[in-house]
């Protein structure tokens, strides 16, 4: 361990082997410039409320009050040039921001370039470090509420090369003879600050003092998901453990004495369980109906019924691993079986092995080894719990060590065991330490890229994370570290828990489609080794989503939020997901209308594309869609997604009413005969198909190439005349004011004539709204909406050529026959020209544009603008290729809902396109998907924002339509 030249308490300077020195003795003394941050002991540690440490606890220090908490004002402390000569004049504030850049041998791992690359980029760039005072330890208390308790100093450099790193507060060194964090070990005062190690490789009493804090005292927070379903997987027969000290497969036995059969006097209510349910309550937002006692004491009793077991998150990496298979399962079944094959073991799985063991536990699982890996049966129902799985665990070891299965847990071995610290006495009493938050080593791993790494570390309630040769506690509660003191109960928190991932679940009750959201986002970054695995890695998130949505997920997507969930967006170029060349889907075929079916890329829902939805997402979803969604089941019958009147489906339970989806209500009566009149005029069923199909698109052909000449003709005569174009804007703008003022226009000579007249129609169209009917989404639909098909289809496929069946709702799909990606429903369609979008990067409203994409214009027949959308370079190159320009072209958009408005990114000028102001024009806008078609398929192209005028005033105009989507 380095001490940086650190005196002991008794102000000896013994040898140290090991101590960083550049062979002279130089006195350490802050430089004028670091001088002016005037550092002292009272400004790390907070004195309020009731802690006040004894006198002398600290050493030298003001004890004044701090007024600063979380100091927004950046402080500058120099360029890198400027600090690293400060540090070699001995400066050791500036010794510590130099080796901030690199905290330990390891950390070259998780910079984009080689160490020596970055600070030759840090020199010719003069980057400049910054620092500001953050709030670090905050305490829970129940009577005084949450207080601040310790500070740190942040550092980050104008350099994206160079993760952010901080200088916490060292306690006094009296307090490291103990290494656990067990009850009592530590005094109150060194909760939060910095610890100097002094294990090497002998961490095991300190992790499994954080298991037992986590175990004993955190409560309802730390408990894990969905106990019936985890009882139920327990007793059946493609469950599995390796048993540590038997080495060998079986499966996961009751506690001595415990009986699956619950007794009514185990379900007994006391004082303690009605706290049970209070803290449940205030921490997760649960009313008392939705977690009653006898719930809660039901769920503690079968969480007990069974032996705890570990679970393992790793990366298997380009090597072969030794794993079960039809040809040895039994083997691995016999009594010390698992012994013979050790050497063919990967090490991480043999370190877990061990760990288990020290921590006194006996019980692990292991994909490679309790899944039947050439069984597609053990491997289905196995994947398809993972939430139970990984939820259940009393513990998830996640070995983010390395880029394999082959590394092991650094952190258990001596000679991998980071203990390298940079420690500096800044100022009477102020020793100060460089650390990072444990997200910045995971973040920099390969086991953090991994897809299905995701959901296990995100579903466990407890997890030791192996990273840099390190090891840190996570869970619900808290976040531990070898270098830092936690508190012991839970009862506080640190930066270091407020930036961990298993923090989004706390929002689950409240906003449930938040959390997906988010979940998708940060999941669609991960790679994966089998593209086909994308769905199932998600499995688990999905079902924990879903359990509280009350409605299943439809290849990704929520069915309670459907509308919502499609407005996802690629964050760079990305690829359809097909089989490559040595790949096999088998029959599987992912859809474009999902993210799940895209590759290459990350997705995200942009806040910006989504601005109104997210305001209130169930007045969104209940005003301002429309469209009756129906899949493909795996026998080719049509199934809607979503039925109110079905006794399975149960409305969203999400917390906030703003974030909850569709409603599970009867539709009005007069909107369901209003539909059954617009069925009535379908047609025959029992024509062909295929002929109407044909004639319909000659149809459309004729309408387009018709609609093409007279742009085309409008297009020469405004180009003639471009005064004529002004004049109509000019009108536009006449008829807004008109209609401001109230005044009723009249047949008169100024009146607005051609496409203006429908321009004016839809002004005095919003002065009397159209009345509206209750559909089976629980969604106010209009009456022009009202009176159209929704709900009856004529479009056959090859595969089932001779009728269209609906099957009646269901929301547990066929597992032997998988739905097909394919939608059915009706909308607007219409076809409208894209041109390539000028970029202008001195306009205010100007962002970074995105790898791999294109904005192009929207425009109408004669060429107005009239919306916006990003489409992937590769994909117009392709176009390009095979002779389809692209700009200019003329294309199709399917209307899929309501938007509320563009940002000034999108329209940096408002040009009248409707006849009113841009502050009123709120919700004239759809959101539209540009589609192709192959083989009377539609498929997805991109997301896009247009004027509903535009459907109006398109090259194809706009009709009411069947469409396909795959």
């Amino acid at each position: 361990m380095s001490t940086n030249g650190i005196k002991p308490p008794d102000g000896t300077n013994p040898e140290q082997p090991n101590a960083e020195t550049d062979g002279t003795a130089r006195e350490k003394k802050l430089c004028s410039r670091c001088q002016e941050l005037d550092l002292s002991v009272d400004k790390f540690v907070i004195y309020d409320g009731t802690f006040r440490p004894p006198k002398g606890s600290f050493g030298p220090g003001r004890r004044a009050d701090f007024s600063l908490k979380t100091g927004n004002r950046l402080f500058q402390l120099g360029t890198f040039s400027d600090i690293e000569q400060r540090s070699c004049n001995g400066c050791p504030l500036c010794i510590l921001a130099v080796k901030s850049i690199c905290k330990s041998t390891e950390c070259q791992e998780a910079l984009a370039l080689p160490l020596g690359d970055v600070l030759a980029s840090l020199r010719e760039r003069e980057s400049i470090c910054f620092v500001n005072w953050e709030i670090d330890g905050r305490d829970n208390d129940p009577i005084s509420a949450r207080k601040a308790r310790t500070r740190r100093l942040h550092l980050h450099w104008n350099n994206k090369n160079v993760p952010d790193s901080y200088l916490v507060f060292v306690a006094p060194q009296r307090l490291f003879d103990i290494n656990s964090d067990s009850q009592g070990s530590w005094e109150r005062e060194a909760f939060f600050l910095g610890r100097e190690l002094r294990t090497n490789g002998n961490n095991q009493v300190l992790m499994k003092s954080w298991l037992d804090q986590c175990s004993n005292h955190h409560g309802p927070a730390c408990i894990g998901y969905n106990n019936d379903e985890f009882l139920e997987m327990a007793t059946q027969s493609y469950f599995g453990v390796i048993d540590t000290l038997d080495m060998c497969l079986k499966s996961l036995p009751l506690k001595p004495g415990k009986s699956p059969k619950k007794k009514d006097s185990d379900l007994r209510t006391t004082r303690d369980d009605v706290e049970i349910v209070r803290i449940n309550r205030d921490r997760y937002g649960s009313s008392p109906s939705e977690v009653s006692i006898e719930e809660s004491k039901e769920q503690d009793y079968d969480r007990d019924l069974y032996e705890p077991y570990v679970a393992l998150s790793y990366v298997w990496g380009l090597k072969k691993n030794y794993t079960t298979d039809i040809s040895n399962i039994r083997i691995h079944q016999q009594q010390g079986s698992l012994e013979t094959f050790l050497d063919e073991i990967p090490k991480v799985i043999r370190d877990a092995m061990s760990l288990v063991r020290r921590l006194g536990l006996r019980y692990l699982w292991v994909d490679s080894l309790c899944i039947v890996q050439n069984s597609k049966r053990s491997w289905n129902l196995n994947a398809r719990k993972m939430n139970i799985i990984y939820g259940n665990a009393h513990l998830t070891i996640c070995a983010a060590d390395g880029s394999d299965a082959w590394l092991g847990l650094k952190a258990l071995d001596s000679s991998g065991h980071s203990t390298i610290q940079h420690i500096e006495e800044c100022a009477p009493g102020v020793r100060l330490m460089v650390s990072q938050l444990a997200e910045t080593g995971i973040n920099s791993s390969v086991w953090n890229t991994r897809a299905w790494t995701f959901q296990e570390r995100l579903l466990s309630k407890r997890c030791l994370i192996f990273t840099e040769g390190r090891v840190f506690f996570q869970c619900h509660s808290a976040t531990m570290s070898e270098d830092l003191v936690s508190e012991s109960h839970g009862a506080g928190w640190s930066l270091d828990l407020a930036k961990a991932l298993p923090q989004i679940l706390h929002e689950l009750r409240r906003r449930p489609i938040r959390v997906y959201m988010n979940c998708m986002s940060r999941y669609s970054e991960r790679q994966l080794t089998q593209a086909k695995d994308i769905l199932a890695a998600f499995n688990g998130v999905s079902n924990l989503i879903s359990d509280v949505m009350g409605a299943p997920f439809i290849f990704g997507l929520p069915s309670s939020h459907f509308d919502l969930a499609l407005l996802w967006e690629p964050l760079s170029a990305v690829s359809r997901r097909v089989p490559g060349p040595d790949e096999d889907f088998g029959d599987f075929i992912f859809p474009t209308w999902s993210w799940c079916g895209w590759k290459g890329g990350s997705m995200s829902y942009r806040t910006y594309q989504l601005e109104g939805v997210l305001a209130n997402v169930h007045e969104w979803l209940t005003e301002h869609t429309w469209i009756a969604w129906y899949i493909r089941d795996g026998r080719g019958n049509l199934r809607p997604i979503w039925d109110g009147e079905s006794q399975e489906i149960k409305a969203c339970a999400s917390v906030e009413e703003r974030w909850k989806g569709y409603k599970d209500v009867i539709p009005e009566p007069e909107f369901t005969k209003l539909q059954e009149q617009a069925l009535m005029n379908l047609g025959n069923p029992n024509e062909d198909d295929f002929i109407k199909w044909a004639k319909e698109q000659e149809i459309a052909d004729k309408e387009a190439k018709l609609g093409e000449r007279e742009g085309k003709a409008r297009g020469n005569y405004y180009d003639e005349y471009p005064r004529h174009r002004e004049r109509i804007r000019e009108q536009r703008h006449r008829i807004v004011e008109d209609v401001g003022r109230g005044r009723a226009r009249s047949a008169s000579s100024d009146r607005p004539r051609g496409r203006d007249v429908d321009i004016y129609r839809d002004v005095n169209a919003d002065i009397d709204e159209p009345p509206t009917f209750l559909d089976e989404y629980g969604r106010k639909i209009s009456s022009d909406i009202a009176r159209r098909i929704r709900s009856g289809f004529q479009q056959c496929l090859p595969d089932n050529p001779f009728r269209v069946y609906i099957e009646p709702y269901t929301s547990t799909p066929d597992k032997d026959f998988p739905d097909q990606p394919l939608l059915q429903f009706w909308t607007w369609w219409a076809s409208l020209r894209l041109s390539k979008s000028p970029s202008n990067p001195n306009s205010p409203s100007s962002s970074p544009p995105l790898p791999g994409l294109t904005k192009f214009d929207i425009s109408d027949a004669v060429g107005d603008w009239c919306g916006s959308i990003l489409l992937s370079s590769d994909w117009v190159s392709k176009q390009e290729k095979m002779g389809n320009k692209v700009d200019g072209s003329r294309r199709d958009f399917l209307a899929i809902s309501d938007a509320k408005a563009f940002t000034r990114e999108e329209c940096d000028v408002w040009t009248y396109y409707v006849p009113k102001e841009r502050d009123s024009s709120e919700w004239e806008l759809y959101y539209v998907l540009l589609v192709e078609m192959k083989e009377r398929v539609w498929f997805r192209v991109a997301l896009g924002k247009v004027f509903k005028q535009s459907f109006e005033n398109a090259v194809g105009r706009k009709r009411w339509r069947e469409i396909v989507l795959g």
